[in-house]
Order: C-alpha cells, then structure tokens, then sequence
C-alpha cells in the first residue's frame, strides 16, 4: 500500500488566508448543500469564511488557522481559538470531497490535541449542523461527544441550529 505523505502548517501569511478563504467557498457550498439553503450558505461563507473575515479572526480574535495537505496537495483547513475558560474552540474543520476518507480528520485532532496538551487546554468543543450527518459520524468516530445542542441567531433572519460537541483531553 502506498503511503500519502500529510502535513499541517500553520497559515503564516495573506496569501494562506486567501488560499483558505477560497476552499471554503467551494468545500461549504459542496457540505452544505441540502441541509442548509444557498442563500444561507452565501451569507455564512462571507461572514465567517470570506478573506475578510479569517484576517480579521486572525488579526483581532486570537485564532490560527492552518492548511492540511496530501501528497503536496492542499486537502482542508482547521481554525481554532484558544477560549479563557482553557478549552480549545474548534471553528472549522473541512476537507475537500476528494480527501475525505483519507485520515486526515484523525490526523487534524491528534495534530489539536498534541497542541492543547502543550498549551494546557483541557478539551476541544465544536459545533457541528443537527442534519450533517457525515460531519457529526467523522466527530464520534474520533471521540467527541455530544454534550448539548444549541441554536445561534447568525443575522439576516438566519440561525445555526446545532449539536455542540467536545473532545476531552487528557495530559
């Protein structure tokens, strides 16, 4: 069997958010497809995942964002946020379609959880939509659980209705 060579890196520059803002537009309109309609999809993609708005997270809010790549080529993202409570905010995490089933996802959280064990974060928490189904299958299969659900208002007459979910970490 052939190995696939994966890394993670850390987004160090512009052109990284810019490279990460193009993948969502493509990875969340592909994810969220019948489970959330295109007008929200559009809004949500340029609120949280426009390049204005991951400079702006990176710059203003504290999180860090990096690039998972197969074989040299980029596969996803992630973005975190540290939270003053010692826990790890898990924002996103997305593959592109034609990586999923990869390993990738397991490779992400132990990549996290190495990295709140350094930092001293006691869990990583996410919120995932009620109806993804593959994204909330991808969470239990790599130990998170659901620990409450919760529905946001977003603007624009939009709400998130989701399951948070959370990964405990052991020192």
């Amino acid at each position: 069997m052939n190995e696939m060579a994966i890394n993670i890196r850390t987004a160090v520059d512009d052109g990284d958010l810019r490279k990460i803002a193009e993948m969502a537009d493509t990875i969340w309109h592909e994810a969220f497809a019948g489970i959330i309609t295109e007008e929200q999809i559009n809004y949500m993609v340029e609120k949280f995942q426009s390049h204005r708005a991951v400079k702006d997270q990176v710059e203003n809010h504290g999180y860090r964002y990096f690039i998972l790549s197969e074989d040299g080529n980029d596969a996803g993202y992630c973005g975190v946020q540290p939270c003053d409570d010692g826990s790890l905010y898990l924002s996103k995490m997305y593959l592109k379609k034609e990586f999923r089933g990869h390993g990738l996802f397991a490779e992400m959280t132990a990549y996290l959880k190495e990295m709140c064990r350094r930092e001293g974060l006691g869990s990583i928490w996410l919120t995932v939509n009620k109806h993804n189904a593959r994204a909330i299958a991808a969470y239990e299969k790599n130990g998170y659980r659901n620990i409450r659900s919760q529905v946001a208002d977003i603007g624009q007459d939009f709400v998130m209705d989701d399951y948070v979910f959370e990964l405990r970490i052991e020192s």
